[in-house]
């Protein structure tokens, strides 16, 4: 990302707050040369590793903002050091995110330049300090990535999936955060399944019974298919320069059409997501949109499961489905434990992967053409091995009743960690109406 510094002064003098609340103007040119200076290599040390820092724009009069508007380097965000008192409405007139600053925690200037023009747009912010402003680096750095993010689609549903799902308007999805789709049939994916070294499939199947902590149902057979669905959807992930996918995983696994021609893709689509593919079961595309967003956010991938029972009386829900990532700690942390189990009691494979008790999560689940997001955090209480679905969280939550009533649908998704701030910060980034529970 290419940020610009934006330094306002009045009337060419600066002025300062010390930390014990008192103002200091500056009017002698040189002096505040250096201390714009030393701001400036603050802000290089405090986010230069995270962004690129443009050249620096002064500004004491509200004509100095009209640069901002000339052809020059692509700038994402402006981070507007508000050192004095000049008319700003040029500067909101600029269409990309601002992030106000005044100080270490010297808020005073900034709330008087942008403090009520935040509620007219998203994307204007306030930062206390530098935490805050790498923060929201982070998140615009997320939004970013969505511009540029495609995702395969294996097979669109048919219309039975249409009517009970609430299948997204994708091209109002693309215009409102640039996310680019790409349909696959999925007889082409079943003709690339046929074309897939069987060698490969083999060994990558060997490597999953060596990482397994324990091997139940699968055969050899069955391991070999599963990774031959794998090298297939990630070879076509590859061709065709995504970053994601969904897939009409129950047209696989319940048409008789496709019967002995592709096994189901669970094993397939766990590993894709422990490589940072995330991927979207039953083309849930508003799922896998959250998916991105969490963890883009999380830097972590995530769990996308249904909600199988809500009690109100506990204030614990159960969130059920059958690929967990091993990875969910982080992709540098160790993997968890897997067991390679049968899907759903039938033919197929599995995993079953061991979330330890008491690690913080965080839920949530866009509306299908994100208008809105509704998010909550949790603390897992227990992980069990079940058969429908495979793996099944019990998750301690602050109201399961409310949770219920403001879901946007069933399939939620969750990371590892608490990301609730930055999950509200994004939504009104991205124009999301945001509801935490």
């Amino acid at each position: 990302m290419n940020i610009k510094p934006v330094i306002i002064l009045s009337r060419g003098a600066g002025v300062f707050v010390d930390p014990d609340g008192g103002m200091e103007m500056v009017r002698d040119g040189d002096e505040n040369r250096n201390r714009i200076n030393a701001l400036l290599e603050e802000l290089e040390a405090e986010v230069g590793g995270q962004v690129t820092i443009l050249e620096e724009l002064l500004v004491s009069n509200p004509t100095d903002f009209e640069s901002l508007s000339e052809p020059q380097n692509q700038i994402d965000a402006l981070v507007v050091y508000v050192l004095g008192v000049t008319p700003i409405d040029a500067l909101l007139r600029w269409q990309g995110p601002i992030i106000a600053f005044s100080g270490q925690y010297t808020p005073a200037l900034a709330l008087y330049a942008v403090g009520e023009e935040r509620e007219l747009r998203g994307d204007l912010f306030v930062a206390l300090d530098y935490a805050d402003i790498r923060k929201v680096l982070r998140i615009l750095e997320v939004k970013k990535s969505l511009a540029h993010t495609q995702i395969v689609l294996f097979g669109f549903p048919a219309s039975w999936h249409l009517r009970w799902y609430g299948f997204p308007d994708l091209e109002a999805i693309r215009r409102k955060v640039g996310l680019q789709f790409i349909p696959v049939e999925l007889r082409e994916l079943i003709e690339m399944v046929k074309k897939v070294d069987p060698a490969k499939a083999a060994s990558l199947a060997d490597a999953w019974l060596n990482e397994a902590h324990q091997v139940l149902e699968p055969t050899l057979e069955h391991l070999q298919q599963s990774a031959a669905a794998y090298l297939a959807m990630e070879q076509m992930i590859e061709r065709r320069g995504a970053q994601a996918m969904a897939i009409n995983c129950l047209e696989i696994t319940q048409s008789p059409k496709f019967s002995g021609q592709i096994i189901n893709p669970c094993m397939g689509m766990l590993h894709l997501r422990d490589k940072g593919i995330p991927s979207g079961c039953e083309m849930d595309i508003p799922g896998l949109l959250t998916m991105l967003l969490l963890g883009n956010l999380s830097q972590k991938p995530a769990f996308l499961g249904n909600i199988v029972r809500a009690d109100p009386q506990r204030n614990v829900i159960k969130m059920s489905h059958c690929i967990l990532p091993t990875r969910m700690p982080g992709f540098d942390k160790e993997p968890l434990p897997y067991t390679l189990r049968d899907y759903h009691g039938r033919k197929g494979v599995t995993a079953f992967t061991e979330v330890p008790s008491g690690i913080k999560v965080t839920l949530a689940r866009a509306h299908r053409n994100l208008e809105r997001i509704v998010a909550l955090t949790g603390e897992v209480l227990t992980c069990e091995d079940t058969t429908f679905c495979r793996n099944t969280l019990t998750i301690q939550i602050h109201n399961a009743r409310e949770f219920v009533q403001q879901a946007e649908g069933n399939h939620h998704a969750l990371v590892f960690g608490d990301h609730l701030d930055d999950m509200e910060v994004l939504s009104s980034v991205l124009g999301c109406k945001f509801h935490p529970v």
